[in-house]
């Protein structure tokens, strides 16, 4: 499959990123894979109206959390829970309330709500792991646990940042680019993994010059270190790390993503702004819309709708 850029195919490099599409579209993760779900909730007849039905949005206090509502009564996720944070995580509730708030009364989309959805997600995901938990929600959210995390480790045989262009393409620029910003990266997410492993954590790479269009497989022992990674996540980080791998196609951005929650506790060489992370995970298109233009409605939309949920990953999961 080729994707056409203002009359033009992408080769090369691109072809190897649309095999890599391919394969992590096959079973997206995290998406409610029932038939209909009928729950009577704010967020559920919002995404089948598309209309605004509220007049005030407030934060009610509840003991230990903030709760949001509309005209008094609590939102609640698409599995029924209410939508409610930690007061710790005051920040977010405000957040919450301004996204509510901020929405205009025609037309509502449901990319308009990126905190909403991605605290549902959250919320419904601790809930249905709980001891006890209703298994049918479970099944309906695809919030099993181990099968979510088995979902995230297939993503480092397709990493974004782990597939390499051609020295020939874009006269050398792009790999060029590739080897300042995505080289480093690895060598510290190897060592950061490397603390999960009895032994040192490679990458395996796919280079297009010495590699061609074969597969890529990660080392056992590398995907032994990633999986307990996984395993030391809250279930809300591991939904925040859902998001993100989804959002970029990286294993790899998902770890930047969460390493970079604190400001003070990073570790060295991981440290990275959610804008640097948008741009190695999207480093090819830049040069490709650089080169052909881009696309209206395409390009434009895919930048946008990227930062946003790596943005809203980051504050969902800022504490």
């Amino acid at each position: 499959m080729l994707r056409l850029l203002n009359g033009r195919y992408g080769v090369g490099s691109r072809t190897l990123w649309n095999i890599r599409l391919l394969a992590t579209q096959s079973s997206p993760l995290g998406v409610d894979h029932s038939i209909e779900n009928n729950v009577k909730s704010e967020t559920n007849r919002l995404a089948k109206t598309g209309e605004k039905f509220w007049e005030k949005v407030s934060l009610k206090c509840d003991g230990s959390q903030y709760v949001v509502q509309l005209d008094s009564k609590t939102i609640l996720t698409p599995l029924g829970h209410p939508l409610a944070v930690d007061r710790d995580r005051s920040l977010l509730a405000m957040l919450l309330q301004k996204e509510w708030t901020n929405l205009t009364s025609l037309g509502v989309k449901t990319y308009s709500l990126p905190l909403t959805s991605l605290v549902s997600r959250c919320i419904d995901l601790e809930i249905v792991n709980r001891p006890g938990g209703d298994l049918e929600s479970k099944a309906k959210i695809g919030g099993d646990r181990e099968r979510i995390s088995q979902d995230l480790l297939r993503y480092l045989d397709t990493d974004t940042l782990l597939v390499f262009c051609s020295k020939s393409e874009y006269e050398g620029a792009l790999r060029k680019a590739q080897d300042q910003v995505y080289l480093p990266i690895i060598n510290s997410v190897e060592r950061f993994l490397s603390s999960y492993s009895g032994s040192a954590v490679k990458f395996r790479v796919l280079d297009a010059d010495t590699d061609g269009l074969r597969g890529n497989q990660q080392l056992e022992a590398t995907r032994d270190a990633a999986k307990k990674y996984l395993d030391t996540l809250s279930l809300w980080d591991l939904a925040v790390f859902e998001k993100t791998v989804l959002t970029t196609k990286s294993f790899i951005c998902g770890v930047l993503l969460l390493q970079n929650k604190s400001l003070t506790d990073c570790q060295e060489g991981l440290k990275s702004s959610m804008e640097s992370i948008a741009q190695a995970a999207t480093l090819e298109i830049i040069y490709q819309t650089e080169r052909w233009g881009e696309v209206e409605d395409t390009h434009d939309v895919d930048k946008r709708d990227v930062r946003r949920n790596i943005h809203a990953a980051a504050i969902v999961a800022y504490k």
